[in-house]
C-alpha cells in the first residue's frame, strides 16, 4: 500500500511543481516530488499559524474550534509525507537532491512525533557531517526531541503557549544551560536568543522571553 501511494504522489507532483525543470533523472524526479510535500507542508502550517496568533491575540472561543481542526489536518499530512520520507530513505539518504530537498526531509522528519525524529537523527547527524543538513537544524530538531521527552533544551528552539491565570502566556521550554546558550546557538549557526525571541515576539504578536523559574511540572500543571 505505501508503495502505491509512493508512486501515486510522484506522478501527482510532476505536474504539481512545474516550476522545476523536468529531466528523466531519478534525483529530478524526487525534487519534484518533495517540492510538493515542502508546499503542502508548509500552507497547512502557515494556516495554523495565523489562527493561533489571532487566538493568543484576541482570545475567542470559535477559534479554539478551528485550530482543533487545523491541527488534525496538520496530523493527516505529516503523515502523508512521512510514507513518503520513509520510503526514499529505506536504502540511506538519497543522492544528488536540491538544497530544498534535503531540506525538506528534514522538515518531514522534524515534524514527526517523537519516535520517529528519534529513528533518523543519527541518520540526520550523518548528514551534518556530510554537509548535506545544516547544524543549527540538527540543533533545533535535537531541541524537539529533548522537549517532548520533557529534558531541557539546549539550543533554545522551542518556544509554546498555554493558558495561565485565565490568559493566554507564550514561554521558552526549560533551558540546559542558560548562561552557555547563545555560545552553544552561534556555535551551531543559530541567532543569539535575543534576536530570536524579538522574532519570535512579531510572528506571535506578543512578547516571549526566558523564564529561568519555569520548571516542566510547571508547565505540566497548566492546560
Amino acid at each position: 500500500m505505501k508503495r502505491v501511494l509512493f508512486i501515486f504522489l510522484l506522478f501527482v507532483t510532476l505536474f504539481a511543481c512545474n516550476n522545476k525543470k523536468s529531466t528523466n533523472s531519478s534525483a529530478a524526479q524526487t525534487d519534484s516530488l518533495l517540492c510538493e510535500l515542502h508546499e503542502r507542508d508548509q500552507q497547512i502550517r502557515h494556516e495554523l499559524m495565523r489562527v493561533q496568533r489571532a487566538f493568543i491575540a484576541e482570545q475567542r472561543a470559535e477559534l479554539v474550534d478551528s485550530i482543533v481542526m487545523l491541527v488534525e489536518e496538520e496530523e493527516r499530512t505529516d503523515s502523508l509525507n512521512r510514507v513518503v520520507v520513509d520510503s526514499l530513505l529505506q536504502n540511506g539518504w538519497p543522492e544528488g537532491l536540491s538544497e530544498q530537498s534535503n531540506q525538506t526531509i528534514w522538515l518531514i522528519i522534524d515534524h514527526g512525533d517523537v519516535e520517529y525524529q528519534e529513528r533518523y537523527l543519527p541518520l540526520i547527524e550523518q548528514q551534518v557531517m556530510r554537509g548535506i543538513i545544516r547544524l543549527a537544524d540538527y540543533a533545533t530538531l535535537s531541541d524537539r526531541v529533548n522537549v517532548r521527552r520533557q529534558r531541557p533544551q539546549r539550543y533554545g528552539t522551542q518556544t509554546g503557549y498555554k493558558q495561565r491565570d485565565g490568559e493566554v502566556f507564550t514561554f521558552v521550554y526549560p533551558i540546559e544551560d542558560v548562561d552557555a546558550l547563545d555560545s552553544l546557538r552561534l556555535s551551531v549557526g543559530l541567532d543569539s536568543m535575543h534576536i530570536y525571541l524579538r522574532q519570535v515576539s512579531e510572528t506571535l504578536g506578543t512578547s516571549v522571553a526566558i523564564d529561568t523559574t519555569l520548571t516542566w511540572e510547571t508547565l505540566n500543571a497548566l492546560q
